[in-house]
């Protein structure tokens, strides 16, 4: 839904905005009535301060039992970790508060920073965590590796280049994050090759409860990333962003070819891949009846 107004605005300014960021107070200040303005404010600043504030918490409950006590009070109580995570939450909030008026200097808009310098951590954590998911001797040194060469090489290719050597790559930043995936994933394969684990991992499932899944998990898993996809197209430059009409001729082709693979993969799923996943989550281990009621004992 947040990609909706920028899409109106480009329909309705193009190209004509000094920056990205300006086309959504834009949008309001032409469409929205003049009496609505104070309502939309209160309800935007709501948005912002709440999201704002989770990330504050989310950040001081990290150091806290992340950093704080484990590396600095190990027996801390609850109490001492509030009282710590309090204080990191305030120090945290004047240092954004002071950094964020520099912010106005965003050439290409504070969106477009933001999902640049996200680039630096959500990358290789995917990487790693998809590698560790489908591989059983891949070691730590590849986790490592990879961590090391992909804060440099972003760096380099997003901002180094330019910065060090005044040369601009002219590569978006998203084809990058494609291109780093692929090298990494390769990177961690040919590391767990030359140097595996001695003993390959295993998952040993120790549920306390019954591991049945719903017959409908992977149906509906395949449902959300096919709208996903669609999701895409719909926003991509031969859907509503195509700028020659309101969609391009590429547009319905592409969406009924996603619903039928979509439909193929649930049918498929539904007949073959649900018993094999059932399977999987309960190899090894008996069927366990949920809050089973337990018989008096009779004399």
């Amino acid at each position: 839904m947040m990609m909706i107004p920028g899409v109106i605005a480009f329909h309705l300014f193009g190209d004509s905005l000094r920056s990205v960021d300006l086309a959504y107070p834009t949008l309001i200040a032409n469409i929205l009535p003049s009496y609505l303005t104070g309502f939309f404010l209160a309800v935007l600043l709501g948005a912002v301060l709440s999201s704002f504030n989770s990330l504050l918490n989310s950040a001081a409950t990290l150091f806290a039992l992340d950093i704080y006590k484990p590396h600095f009070n190990k027996e801390a109580n609850d109490q001492q970790l509030i009282s710590v995570s309090k204080k990191f939450g305030i120090l945290l909030a004047v240092i954004s508060m002071s950094i964020s008026p520099m912010l106005m200097n965003a050439t290409e808009g504070l969106w477009d920073l933001i999902r640049r310098f996200t680039g630096f951590f959500n990358i290789q954590i995917v990487v790693i965590l998809l590698v560790g998911v489908l591989s059983k001797r891949i070691p730590l040194l590849a986790a490592k590796t990879v961590i090391i060469f992909h804060v440099i090489t972003y760096y380099m290719l997003v901002w180094g280049t330019n910065h060090l050597f005044g040369y601009e790559l002219g590569i978006n930043f998203i084809h990058i994050y494609g291109i780093l995936f692929t090298i990494e994933v390769l990177m961690m394969i040919v590391i767990g090759k030359w140097k595996p684990l001695a003993k390959a991992y295993h998952y040993v499932a120790d549920s306390k409860v019954a591991m049945t899944p719903w017959k409908y998990a992977l149906p509906m898993s395949i449902t959300l990333l096919a709208s996903i996809a669609i999701a895409y197209v719909i926003f991509s430059p031969i859907g509503l962003a195509y700028s020659d009409g309101i969609v391009s001729a590429w547009f319905w082709p592409v969406i009924i070819g996603l619903v039928i693979a979509g439909g193929l993969l649930i049918a498929y799923a539904l007949k073959h891949w649900n018993k094999k996943y059932a399977g999987y989550l309960e190899r090894g281990h008996p069927k366990k009846e949920l809050n089973p009621i337990k018989k008096p004992l009779t004399s």
